[in-house]
Formats: structure tokens, C-alpha cells, sequence
């Protein structure tokens, strides 16, 4: 787009940040916006950021996303994870970049500019698998992973479907779906007592575990190991392991 460079100078009160080229902070009511261009100033990198503000982490963002940003604007995934980012300070471990098929940055006041613009936001590595569809990008984006706050708790990655014959509580469609991790953890425990039920989920990494329960009080659990009997206290520790520390494996 040949005039990216003025449509983003002009957002009022926008002004260059110093020491990184082509790069513009400005502010309006609650939320404090940077943005940078893409090498070919085809594209635009923006942050937004609602309350707590830190000015050293925001350039951070952007110029670790330039750094990357083949990776961004050059991949057909609606969510780009991209990991290896650090800033003192903070425990963010991941910038993650969604694109105009997730949000609406821009859409309604200037249609080019929302569909040059990709939205940044730091996170941690445990929130995204790199298999999300766009469905799952937007739910994420727009409801789980909070992209415009800075003080927030890591949601961690999880697919997961369930039924339970006690209390007749249970998944939708023969799909896993995305869902918190304490609705995995409050499943699991409901799972003793109540025989023919089951809870499989699936962490980031695509590693699939299923509980089962038998006569009260046979737990079974199945990994790509094999299986084995589990008390509910040791599948409550091992699903939540599984899930924020999906490196370390089952």
C-alpha cells in the first residue's frame, strides 16, 4: 500500500518512536497503540494495549515482529506463534500475530488499512499448538487469550470432549473442542463414581489422553504408552501437567 507510511502518521497524536524506524505510538481514551511497517511497507504490525502500559515492552514487541516478520505477513495461518521473544521484566516467551481474518482493527474507519494491518500481542508458548483454524483463532483472539492486557494469567492451549453418565454433562459433536483448563479439570473429577464415563483432551503439542471411568474406584488412563490405573488426585496432577507443561510429556 503506497501511502501506509501517512495513513499511520496521521492517527492523531501519532508520533515516531525513537530508535525504530517506521514506527508510530499514539493513545486514545484507555488503550495505547504501536505500530511498525513490515521491511516492504506493505503491511502494518500493530499493538494495542487497554490500562497497564509499558513503553520498553511494546518495542519489544514490534521489533521482534519485524525481525519476523516473513514468518507473519508470508504464512497462510490465521494465528502466527512466534517464540523466542523475552523482555526483562515480564515472563512473555511468545509474540503471537493475528491476521485481518481474526480481528477488526481498523475495519470500520479504513477498510485498506485493516487489511494491510496485523495485530500483535505478547503471550506465553503453552497458549497455541500452530494447528489453529481460523474458527479457533478468532475464539482465542476474542475471548480466551485477553490480546490488549498485559496483566493477565497464561490460558494454556485445550482441546478436549467428554461425557458423563452421572451427570449427564457432555461434549457437543464428535469433534475436541477448545476449553479452559479448569473445565478439563473439573470433568476429571467428576469421573470417579461414575462408570462409562469419559474425559479426552489434547494438549498443544497434539498429544491425545483419554480417563475412563469403571466400577467406582477404577480409573483408567490412556496415553500413546499405554494404559493404566490412575486415583483421581494423580489424573487431576498429570492432566494439568500435560497441558501447561506439555513439553515434559504424559
Amino acid at each position: 500500500m503506497k501511502d501506509l507510511t501517512a495513513k499511520v502518521s496521521a492517527q492523531p497524536g501519532a508520533a515516531p518512536i525513537d530508535g525504530l524506524p517506521d514506527a508510530w505510538h499514539w493513545s486514545r481514551m484507555i488503550f495505547n497503540f504501536d505500530a511498525i511497517l513490515s521491511p516492504d511497507h506493505e503491511h502494518l504490525l500493530e499493538m494495542r494495549v487497554m490500562g497497564r502500559y509499558d513503553a520498553t515492552l511494546a518495542r519489544a514487541v514490534l521489533k521482534f515482529a519485524r525481525e519476523h516478520s516473513t514468518q507473519i505477513v508470508g504464512c497462510d495461518q490465521p494465528l502466527v506463534a512466534l517464540a523466542g521473544f523475552s523482555c526483562p521484566g515480564w515472563e512473555f516467551d511468545t509474540v503471537a500475530a493475528v491476521s485481518p481474518d481474526v480481528h477488526d482493527n481498523h475495519a470500520q474507519d479504513d477498510p485498506d488499512l485493516y487489511k494491510a494491518t496485523y495485530t500483535l500481542f505478547p503471550g506465553y508458548r503453552c497458549e497455541f499448538s500452530g494447528t489453529e483454524t481460523k474458527d479457533e483463532a478468532v475464539h482465542l483472539f476474542r475471548y480466551t487469550l485477553q490480546p490488549t492486557k498485559l496483566d493477565r494469567e497464561p490460558a494454556p492451549f485445550l482441546r478436549m470432549r467428554y461425557d458423563n453418565q452421572r451427570t449427564k454433562s457432555h461434549s457437543i459433536g464428535p469433534d475436541r473442542g477448545l476449553a479452559p483448563l479448569p473445565v478439563l479439570l473439573n470433568e476429571l473429577s467428576l469421573l470417579d463414581g461414575a462408570p462409562g464415563s469419559w474425559v479426552e483432551w489434547e494438549n498443544r503439542l497434539g498429544n491425545v489422553l483419554k480417563a475412563e471411568a469403571g466400577t467406582a474406584p477404577a480409573l483408567t488412563l490412556h496415553t500413546a504408552s499405554g494404559r493404566r490405573e490412575v486415583t483421581t488426585d494423580e489424573l487431576l496432577t498429570l492432566a494439568e501437567q500435560t497441558v501447561t507443561r506439555a513439553d515434559e510429556g504424559p
